[in-house]
């Protein structure tokens, strides 16, 4: 748009319902593209203004494959009939220019490639299984996205994991500081109790909370004791009866054995031997009669369970959902092994994941995953 205009990416004030409030021109669907009846000048590609819109998947703007990462806004500007320059805005305000459309993309290309190797598939599983907690469903015939989705206490304290260890912090002091950094989260009773203590003690806790905040522990050690004795030390510090253990130490140990090429048998194998987990059950025959259970031993092996019967990662965090019950708590911890053994974790399920989380979370992730990740 000539004389200093532009457009805005798809979630701006000036984008509603594929209209360009700010020419008043219905914009096309592709992700880069001009307005309609543009025709004004003959420009190259490169001087075009270009609308930056958000594809719609699941009633929910999808990032997939547009180039918007971390951001608030990204606008293009044209100072002449050839010269467009990109100003890119991240969620904490810092602002980079571009000097034409390409160096854009190749900036685009480099985030799109780091955060591929984000290690956030439990994260992945508490987002997407946050709309679905209080709202069962029985099917894995449902949107991924939606209004209601966002991150829980599993996300939380499962980036307050990767502190502890990326930066050797006491569990104690990482759980409680994060708890009360986002006191909304959903957490327990039991929890939010001990969070606001200042004197904590554990509680004898055999919920699953030890064990949907565990998966990173299954990045960081290289020996199966290693992973066993952090898992145990992460979960007692709130969860110390012997299920609470347990259900933190099967998730960590899926991960491991995940992360380093054990097949699903050899995986199923060791939980059931290890943990006495009954793994031999169908979830078509669990689905049916399956009820809110926040107990490690009532949805730990049902979390496991669903990784076992998945096919790709997309597949396992549809399959734990599908259960019902805890919905989010067990999409994190299916989510969580499933990342490990597949690896490859949709870049539209990233995206839309990435645009719920603090900029601080992002920035830990990143970090945690540079040092121990894929």
């Amino acid at each position: 748009m000539p004389n200093g205009g532009s457009h805005h990416c798809g979630n701006c004030r000036h984008f509603t319902k594929s209209i360009c409030k700010l020419r008043s021109e219905p914009i096309e669907s592709s992700h880069w593209t001009t307005c309609k009846s543009w025709n004004t000048h003959n420009l190259k590609p490169v001087g075009v203004i270009l609308a930056i819109v958000s594809e719609v998947k699941n009633r929910a703007g999808s990032y997939a494959t547009i180039p918007y990462y971390n951001g608030v806004r990204v606008d293009t500007k044209q100072d002449g009939y050839n010269d467009t320059t990109v100003v890119w805005e991240s969620k904490d305000g810092q602002k980079l220019i571009f000097n034409d459309v390409d160096e854009y993309l190749s900036f685009c290309e480099s985030e799109r490639i780091k955060k591929q190797k984000y290690i956030m598939g439990a994260i992945i599983g508490d987002i997407i299984g946050s709309a679905f907690e209080w709202n069962n469903v029985k099917t894995t015939d449902f949107p991924l996205f939606g209004k209601r989705t966002t991150f829980t206490d599993d996300t939380v304290l499962t980036v307050a994991t990767m502190d502890g260890i990326l930066n050797q912090k006491d569990y104690i002091q990482v759980y409680q500081s994060y708890g009360r950094m986002f006191p909304d989260a959903g957490y327990g009773g039991f929890f939010f109790d001990w969070m606001e203590d200042e004197n904590p003690e554990p509680y004898n806790s055999w919920g699953n909370g030890s064990a949907m905040r565990v998966s990173p522990v299954g990045w960081v050690y290289n020996t199966i004791d290693e992973v066993l004795f952090e898992a145990k030390r992460s979960a007692e510090v709130t969860h110390n009866h012997p299920e609470g253990i347990k259900g933190a130490q099967a998730t960590a140990s899926a991960v491991f054995l995940a992360r380093t090429g054990k097949s699903k048998s050899e995986i199923k194998q060791f939980i059931e031997t290890t943990f006495q987990y009954d793994l031999d059950r169908r979830l078509s025959d669990i689905r049916p009669t399956y009820t809110f259970d926040v107990s490690c031993q009532g949805s730990v092996p049902e979390a496991i369970i669903a990784f076992l019967e998945s096919t790709d990662f997309e597949s396992a965090i549809r399959l734990a959902i599908s259960i019902g019950g805890d919905s989010d708590t067990i999409a994190c911890i299916t989510g969580g092994i499933a990342e490990a053994f597949y690896h490859d974790v949709p870049e539209y399920m990233l995206d839309n994941c990435l645009r719920v989380l603090p900029t601080e979370f992002i920035q830990l992730i990143e970090a945690f995953s540079e040092k121990f990740g894929k």
